[in-house]
């Protein structure tokens, strides 16, 4: 597991993203912290809805052509506030220090481009190089990789690939210039298991060897307890739960996070029926008073339901918007 000594690499301070359409106001990001510490990978987790695609779309300032933006907050990457450069400095930064590989690798590929001519743009929009130099690191890209038949691959459309031999090569497109934070969007959700360990391992193997740090977003607490060294729980648009992988899976505080992980199947175990989170995320726009989780929660108390609970924090680090954390530990409410 990384080192807690680690210095952070990116950090998201009360980020406050908004969607302002016909109807109102929609509060996606409502007041975020997020610490990316350097060489580790961090999970995101929640339901649909919950804010974490919104933040690594913040992150990498790819809200312009909605009507999305972040009204308040700061993004620390490198010691610049990422919000405050110009246009042209974010678009060096992104793809270039901090790439994304997104969700969906059967449509994210430029459908009418060779695979070796759209991994080489990124190279040369980001990097000192000739276009010579740029597709042999293309091929050496490809090759650590695993992509079999990497030559003619390079010269082959997406449409005559698989859905695994796409997203490795989102992966090659994301780490060919080696940035400094690789933001991973539910990269492996298309794929089948099989094909999704592979991916992982593959993940980790190139952190290892690139240095690289991982925010990884999912839905698959599955795949945080393989590949996550601390993890951040997301609900409506606010950070509930945030520990290192151990804790959040033995030493669980917040009954949102407890609800995730009761929903798991769990190996050599009979259940006749997995256990289930009652009721749906929120509308966003008509948030219910007090905590957002609180009609949904089998622990709800009053107060609950009055106020939003604060962000507890225990001596350990490990810390949980939830009142019962602060009653847990005498706290007045």
């Amino acid at each position: 597991m990384t080192e807690n000594k680690a210095k952070n690499i990116l950090e998201i301070k009360n980020m406050h993203t908004y969607f302002f359409t016909d109807n109102g106001v929609v509060k996606s990001v409502d007041g975020v912290d997020i610490t990316l510490k350097e060489g580790s990978t961090l999970g995101i987790v929640g339901e649909s809805g919950s804010g974490k695609s919104v933040t690594a779309l913040s992150v990498m300032n790819l809200l312009m052509e909605t009507k999305g933006r972040v009204v308040e907050g700061e993004i620390i990457f490198d010691g610049k506030d990422i919000l405050k450069l110009s246009n042209e400095d974010q678009r060096k930064l992104r793809g270039g220090e901090i790439a994304m590989i997104f969700q969906e690798p059967m449509t994210s590929l430029n459908p009418v481009l060779k695979i070796g001519d759209q991994i080489t743009e990124a190279i040369l929009l980001h990097t000192k190089t000739t276009k010579a130099e740029a597709k042999i690191k293309v091929l050496d890209m490809l090759n650590k990789i695993n992509i079999p038949r990497a030559e003619r691959i390079m010269n082959e459309y997406p449409f005559q690939l698989s859905g695994g031999q796409r997203q490795r090569i989102m992966i090659a497109m994301a780490l060919v210039c080696n940035p400094k934070i690789l933001i991973a969007d539910e990269p492996t959700t298309a794929l089948d298991v099989t094909i999704q360990a592979q991916i992982l391992e593959l993940m980790k193997e190139l952190k290892d060897m690139i240095g690289t740090s991982i925010m990884f977003i999912t839905h698959d607490l599955g795949v945080v307890a393989e590949v996550c060294d601390e993890v951040v729980v997301m609900y409506c648009g606010k950070v509930v739960e945030s520990a290192d992988v151990y804790s959040i899976f033995e030493n669980t505080k917040h009954p949102y996070t407890k609800g995730l992980l009761a929903s798991i199947p769990k190996l050599g175990e009979h259940i006749e029926r997995l256990e289930s989170i009652p009721g749906n995320v929120p509308n966003p726009k008509h948030m219910p008073k007090g905590c957002k989780f609180s009609p949904r929660c089998k622990e709800a108390i009053s107060i609950c339901t009055e106020k939003e609970p604060e962000f507890f924090e225990y001596p350990d680090g490990h810390k949980s918007r939830c009142w019962l954390c602060k009653k847990e530990y005498g706290g007045e409410l």
